[in-house]
């Protein structure tokens, strides 16, 4: 650990066999075993976090890491097939930018960015406004505002398109290879509604002909080095497990869960490539569109929610 303060130093040095740290040290090994020498990095980066006491923007740094760990442990740990080789942080060029995992088979490459909002500020303000508003360009913050009493929360959808910004600019230099499929995962929190509202409402989407997000001539921002996006609800997990609260039925942090739990979602772009089933298959993602999800409020957009606000709710 980290000289100093460090968010994780009770989990991790304090308690002997703490669940949250093993659980953390079980999935760094297990990359290992797939990819040797990646879960020790990724360990040595989690630990190098810290040093200011009590410095929030250190411990979305470590759910950043979190995230990072989780999805590359379920994907190297997928049914590859012999050979394949797996790259932390590479460069498809000398000094290019380096996105998160290159899995390359003897047929096909796949490139793998893991993003992670900064979500504490938001998730406050959820637990003590009654009114938010998920995307932009539906209702106004006054309309919105005026149908309850109090502050509205708005959308978090400047740091989404930030995510798809980055992964485009990281995922540029691989795509020369016409056989490199590309994959950007954002881990949210339990409130999928919202990632899914912001890429895909009819209004506004970022996926949509209809995007906020404009090119110079009014066209809306395109993706095309972005095959697909997976969002993964997992964030509240972590920081249910660090506070050592109940987790709602995971076992501890890095529980992926199992078939029949809630899934997370996957937007296909149609840029040229295929995700690999086994990749979508470990992240239990299915397509936002699938007709299963249409019955449940939160796979779809939504324009407007309105909360009761609970005393207990905190981050």
């Amino acid at each position: 650990m980290k000289t100093g303060f460090h968010w994780f130093q009770h989990q991790f040095i304090e308690v002997p066999h703490h669940l949250f740290a093993a659980g953390i040290l079980r999935a760094c090994a297990d990359i290992d075993r797939a990819a040797p020498g990646i879960g020790t990095e990724l360990l040595r980066e989690l630990s190098s976090i810290g040093g200011r006491d009590r410095h929030e923007p250190h411990y979305e740094q470590l759910l950043q890491k979190l995230s990072e760990i989780l999805v590359i442990e379920r994907i190297v740990s997928a049914s590859w097939p012999e050979g394949t080789i797996f790259e932390h942080e590479p460069s498809a060029v000398p000094g290019g930018p380096r996105p998160e995992l290159l899995v390359t088979t003897a047929t096909n490459r796949l490139v793998v960015e893991v993003k992670t909002p900064s979500l504490l500020q938001h998730i406050r303000n959820r637990a003590e406004n009654r009114t938010q508003l998920p995307y932009r360009g539906g209702l106004s913050g006054e309309l919105a505002a005026a149908s309850t009493e109090g502050a509205v929360t708005l959308p978090r959808d400047n740091p989404i398109l930030d995510f798809l910004k980055d992964a485009e600019r990281k995922f540029a230099g691989f795509r020369a290879d016409p056989n490199t499929a590309s994959l950007l995962v954002i881990v949210w929190d339990d409130h999928i509604y919202e990632p899914i509202s912001t890429l895909v409402n009819q209004g506004t989407g970022l996926l949509t002909p209809n995007s906020f997000a404009k090119r110079p001539d009014g066209q809306a921002l395109t993706f095309p080095n972005i095959d697909c996006v997976v969002a993964i609800r997992h964030m509240h997990y972590f920081i249910a497990a660090s506070r050592d609260e109940s987790m709602g039925g995971r076992a501890h942090a890095m529980d992926f869960g199992i078939d029949g739990d809630v899934p997370n979602v996957r937007f296909d772009l149609e840029n040229g490539q295929v995700v690999p089933q086994l990749v979508l298959e470990r992240l239990r993602a299915i397509s936002h569109d699938d007709p299963g999800l249409k019955f449940f409020a939160e796979y779809n957009p939504q324009d407007l929610v309105i909360w009761v606000p609970h005393s207990s709710s905190r981050a």
